[in-house]
């Protein structure tokens, strides 16, 4: 596994984690289409998050929010709109981004909440 898929899996371990310790249930992992991949689906309070995960080393050129481009958003909503579909979701639901800048000692986590909220594309 290369450096950045390795950084990559540690950041999504630390996501879920992060999630499940504030009351989110797991539903599904790394779910996968032409278009791209919703990295983490969780659950709470009835309203269905799926989680877009983007990890950067600390101190690197890269800063996480700048991840979420608009080609990347184009993508991340045609794979969510497949997950409803497929999943036969009909509640609420928002599509989350979950940045990190990673430290072995001390990773700094930010979630955005609705990061998709009033886009379509």
């Amino acid at each position: 596994m290369g450096k950045t898929r390795d950084l990559g899996r540690k950041g999504e371990d630390l996501a879920l984690s992060f999630l499940e310790k504030r009351g989110y249930k797991l539903l599904e992992r790394n779910f996968n289409t032409r278009w791209g991949e919703i990295d983490i689906v969780v659950c709470k309070n009835g309203v269905l998050h799926l989680v877009e995960v983007r990890t950067v080393s600390r101190g690197g050129l890269l800063d996480p929010r700048e991840a979420l481009t608009r080609k990347k958003q184009d993508h991340l909503w045609r794979t969510v709109e497949i997950y409803l579909q497929r999943s036969g979701w009909h509640g609420d639901y928002a599509v989350d981004f979950l940045a990190i800048e990673w430290d072995e000692n001390d990773p700094q986590i930010e979630l955005f909440e609705n990061a998709l909220e009033g886009y379509w594309g």
